[in-house]
């Protein structure tokens, strides 16, 4: 058996109207929409980014509105630490696809107007490599590569494809072997391939996201991991990253020490995950003290980073819970 993929907007359109999404291989290149863009191709790029899964294996199941319980929590506890008129320094790693990061600016903002909010994740944008074949590769930007499309073929070479579609794999083991000798003749991130292929970048934040940023400077974008250390930061947010589906323990004590040691004393940790089955989320409020952690408030059941926060010093308990 193999399967088709879906490579232009006309194809997308009439398989959206027909059927679900998952019957077919879809374009990441189907991503790549201006910030003005209409409702219709808001829509599009959503249900794409749902669909996108890294290298790492990490994907991006994000909704609208999917925080709007934490943000909430959020500002009705900052306003307990914090002056409405602090110049707070505040992050929210792995944002997927920023609209998450949106939302939590509308509402941040709104109390605390001069707070400056950094959305940040591991991968902001793909690079497009557009061969004169009319063959084209999708990658990272660390080069891993994830998708190639070949109408009327879109395979995965990040994963494996689905057993049922032997056909598919052989199409990857070619496309991979493809690759490696491209990346090995041409130096393709610091060329524009002239006639032999075209080097274009596809934006993964959302537009809305893209948008703000633009009108306002305290909404900012950067490419940044949630286990690199960025201190003098008075909140962190890290949501539906640091769970024991995607790192084993030991680099879950290293997401808990980055978060340590990027807080300034007294700065809040803003960690949990969504479940899958039911939209519910479980997050923790912690607060950075001088050799540990105080647990302020639970959504849920809270984090399970709890646990692992404990390995940084010892773990207190507040008056909040």
């Amino acid at each position: 058996m193999l399967r088709l993929g879906i490579c232009t907007l006309e194809q997308y359109d009439r398989v959206i109207r027909s059927q679900d999404l998952s019957a077919s291989g879809v374009s990441y290149g189907l991503l790549d929409i201006p910030d003005d863009a209409p409702e219709g191709d808001v829509q599009r790029f959503e249900a794409i980014s749902l669909r996108l899964r890294t290298s790492n294996g990490t994907t991006r199941l994000t909704f609208p509105h999917r925080f709007w319980e934490v943000d909430k929590a959020t500002s009705r506890i900052l306003k307990e630490f914090y002056d409405i008129n602090s110049e707070l320094r505040i992050q929210d790693r792995a944002m997927s696809h920023g609209l998450t990061s949106y939302e939590w600016a509308q509402e941040l903002f709104q109390t605390f107007p001069r707070a400056h909010l950094q959305a940040s994740d591991r991968i902001l944008y793909l690079y497009r490599i557009s061969l004169s074949s009319g063959e084209t590769f999708i990658l990272e930007p660390d080069g891993s590569p994830l998708q190639y499309v070949r109408p009327p073929f879109v395979v995965s070479i990040g994963h494996r494809e689905p057993f049922r579609f032997p056909f598919n794999h052989l199409i990857a083991i070619y496309a991979k072997r493809r690759f490696r000798r491209l990346a090995l003749r041409t130096d393709w991130r610091n060329s524009q391939g002239g006639d032999e292929y075209k080097l274009d970048q596809i934006c993964c934040i959302h537009p809305r996201a893209r948008s703000l940023s633009k009108v306002n400077p305290q909404f900012r974008f950067c490419a940044l991991s949630v286990f690199e250390r960025t201190p003098g930061i008075d909140v962190l947010r890290t949501m539906n990253i640091l769970n024991q589906a995607y790192f084993p323990p030991e680099q879950l004590i290293e997401g808990a020490n980055a978060a340590f040691h990027s807080l300034k004393l007294g700065g809040i940790w803003i960690v949990g995950r969504t479940l899958e089955e039911d939209a519910t989320n479980h997050v923790t409020f912690l607060r950075r003290k001088e050799k540990g952690w105080e647990i302020l408030e639970r959504i849920g059941c809270g984090s399970e980073m709890e646990q692992f926060a404990a390995h940084a010093p010892a773990l207190a308990h507040g008056p909040h819970q």
